[in-house]
């Protein structure tokens, strides 16, 4: 296990999450099962987990939900120090888990909530970054406000601007805005971005990345191939990496990973897999990702093949986040087939 020596940033909202008990619908149930959860507080939950030392910004309000989700974070490991207080509202989301051939659903009751009244002026960024190695945000963030959006993107240009790696994750939501909305963030983010996880509709849609006359009928890794490379050069990012879901049914998937360097490509082979909760699957991968990098920034099959390992077993979980050590993914590796690129 790695020592906690590297201090991970990452930045978001962290909701109130309520699913249904028992796979029930949300009109049958008369019950909710209450946690907290988003996709950067995901992201640093699993990496504390695995051994980093990592740090949560955003706002909450200064009330009982605010305090769960703080307390929540310090439970998992995750300090709280650069998140403010205000406001009086908590993002909520209700999760109606799907079951064999029924998907699951998500609504959103988050318009309003604390993290959208957050300003750049209730920060030192000197402050908040002095010796920080990584930073972490996503899309989700762009969304939710111009407030947030701008936040979001002056911290990336700091940490560009400082030498600290900067990860995105696109993570698009058409439930929270518009491609037209969201281009001129995406477009505006990703000039800071070392580590995008994105896809082929990411780049052409996102980023007006030209997918080559002829392609139109292309396989996605086809596509990929053409307009990562392009995306990448233009913005300078130094990886890609992504997953290739198939899904049979709700509980029953597969998930393969790919990755993209200035040099080239690969797509690892699928991993199938049962379901528990599907929530936080993306996160999860990001996280072992990250982890991988930082352990050994050269080698990004490994990286892919981590962040691939971990989110199959995030699956397996309950909750947003992944709780797992370093040694219980490596020790699923070895089982599956990606013990021969552990280090």
């Amino acid at each position: 296990m790695i020592k906690k020596k590297e201090k991970i940033i990452t930045f978001g909202e962290i909701m109130l999450r309520l699913s249904t008990p028992d796979h029930q619908t949300i009109n049958q149930t008369h019950s909710y099962l209450a946690n907290y959860g988003g996709g950067e507080a995901n992201v640093a939950v699993a990496l504390s987990h695995m051994g980093h030392n990592c740090y949560f910004m955003s706002k909450l309000p200064p009330n009982q939900l605010g305090d769960g989700a703080i307390s929540h974070l310090n439970a998992n490991g995750v300090h709280t120090d650069y998140i403010t207080r205000g406001s009086t509202t908590l993002g909520i989301y209700f999760l109606e888990s799907g079951f064999g051939g029924r998907p699951s659903k998500v609504i959103y009751n988050r318009k309003h909530s604390a993290i959208t009244r957050i300003g750049l002026e209730e920060f030192d960024f000197d402050e908040v970054f002095e010796d920080a190695t990584w930073f972490h945000v996503s899309g989700i963030s762009l969304s939710l406000n111009e407030r947030v959006a701008q936040f979001a993107v002056a911290a990336c240009k700091y940490c560009h601007e400082h030498g600290i790696k900067v990860s995105f994750d696109f993570n698009y939501r058409a439930k929270l805005w518009t491609v037209e909305e969201a281009k001129p963030w995406y477009q505006e983010i990703i000039k800071y971005v070392d580590v995008a996880f994105c896809s082929f509709w990411d780049c052409n849609t996102l980023l007006d990345i030209p997918l080559d006359e002829g392609l139109e009928n292309a396989s996605k890794h086809e596509k990929r191939k053409n307009v990562c490379p392009k995306m990448m050069k233009k913005y300078g990012v130094k990886y890609v990496f992504g997953t290739d879901r198939v899904v049979y049914n709700a509980t029953e998937n597969s998930l393969a990973a790919y990755y993209y360097t200035q040099d080239g490509c690969d797509l690892t082979d699928p991993i199938r897999f049962m379901i528990l909760d599907r929530i936080g699957g993306g996160d999860a991968f990001a996280s072992g990702v990250i982890h991988g990098l930082i352990k050994d920034y050269e080698d990004p099959k490994f990286a892919a093949l981590f962040g691939l390992n971990t989110s199959v077993l995030k699956h397996t979980i309950y909750g947003d986040a992944c709780l797992l050590s370093v040694e219980d993914i490596e020790q699923f590796m070895a089982t599956n087939g990606s013990a021969e690129v552990q280090r």
